[in-house]
């Protein structure tokens, strides 16, 4: 039923030359469960679409070395570290002016300073954009968000006044985490290339394919285990057999699953609109979603710029970013029953979030213009 009603919407935008990731999230808008009705089981597509985010990650971390990582640890670091610290520090500000508690301002902040991994690597990626200095420092930002989320998880108790959440709790589960990541890197480096080497002389495609996914989910589902993301895990997995000869190989045999699982993920993030919820609080949630667009271009644009890049880039970089990741609604999920989030304020959130990720490839895409014509004005001679 999926793609029987995502197949003609994914042809109409591409005869359209609309970005298809909007197809598929209209896809989900209407055969969802508050649209016709025509997929109720929602839970079982969020499963599929996880498998989806995951592959994206790992057919990106196969173009990133872990010598490209860390040649780009200024920029994750420093980069990210702003990024996340500012947008969190002025969503407080904001939240604290309109009276909502501390707690809830935190919360808020949260939310507001992830962005969506899946859609804007997908849409550079479409655009053989991913290796562009703004794609640089777009993935470097993105990188340091998916590392975020392992303590603001942990923060979400401790916000909603839960006892036996102490500090020394999060530290050790951070440490333990941290831990986690440096053993599998060095663990991959080491018995990956061995067992490739072993796999590739067998001479069998269906063997080799496993094996990559086994070890793409695979790795996946450890990080989990240690209460790191599916997709963190799978990107760690892809960046290990990037410097592996067989590569191009992988990146071969893996996309034509990435994409059908990552349409998946699209179309599951629209049937979480709520277009009733959306008629009721219309000119409530638009005013969230340009608050959000334009608060948060501004706020990466400020420090890309920090960073040395060039007005050009840091416009581009903004405007890739400015939307609400889809680890947020799993936090926003978290608050819910911590008293963080009451359901009207949910719903809004839900709607204000995947109208500013539909709204992500078209600004992806005016993206270059919208910097040059700025450049050219803003920048002296």
């Amino acid at each position: 039923m999926l793609l029987l009603a995502s197949v003609p919407i994914a042809f109409l935008f591409h005869r359209l030359r609309l970005p298809t990731i909007v197809g598929f999230m209209i896809t989900g808008v209407l055969i969802g469960p508050f649209g016709i009705g025509l997929i109720k089981d929602a839970h079982a597509i969020d499963v599929l679409a996880e498998i989806g985010v995951a592959l994206l990650l790992f057919t990106i971390g196969l173009e990133f070395s872990l010598r490209r990582i860390l040649d780009m640890k200024r920029l994750v670091l420093i980069g990210g570290g702003l990024q996340v610290t500012l947008t969190i520090l002025l969503t407080i500000a904001i939240a604290r002016l309109l009276g909502r508690p501390f707690s809830q301002a935190i919360f808020f902040g949260f939310l507001f300073a992830l962005s969506s991994t899946a859609i804007v690597l997908k849409s550079y990626i479409d655009r053989a954009e991913i290796d562009a200095p703004h794609g640089q420092t777009g993935v470097g930002i993105l990188l340091f968000q998916d590392l975020s989320i392992v303590p603001m998880m942990l923060m979400v108790p401790i916000l909603g006044g839960r006892e036996g959440s102490d500090p020394s709790r999060i530290a050790l589960t951070l440490g333990i985490a941290l831990a986690a990541i440096v053993v599998i890197i060095f663990t991959t480096r080491i018995v990956v290339p061995y067992l490739l080497f072993h796999i590739v002389r067998l001479r069998s495609p269906e063997v080799f394919i496993i094996s990559v996914v086994l070890l793409s989910l695979g790795t996946s589902w450890i990080t989990a285990q240690f209460g790191l993301s599916l997709a963190l895990g799978a990107f760690i997995a892809g960046m290990m057999l990037s410097e592996s000869e067989y590569s191009h190989q992988i990146v071969a045999d893996i996309l034509p699953f990435r994409d059908v699982f990552n349409s998946l993920f699209f179309i599951s993030i629209g049937m979480l609109l709520s277009l009733n919820a959306l008629s009721a609080d219309v000119l409530i949630v638009m005013s969230w979603v340009v608050a959000l667009i334009l608060g948060k271009a501004l706020l990466v644009l400020a420090v890309v710029r920090l960073m040395g890049y060039s007005l050009r880039v840091s416009i581009m970089t903004g405007l890739g970013l400015a939307q609400v990741g889809e680890f947020s609604f799993i936090l926003a999920k978290t608050g819910i029953p911590e008293g963080l989030f009451s359901e009207p304020d949910y719903q809004r959130f839900l709607a204000a979030s995947i109208l500013s990720m539909i709204a992500t490839p078209f600004l992806i895409k005016a993206a270059p213009r919208i910097g040059y014509a700025l450049q050219s004005r803003l920048t002296p001679g």
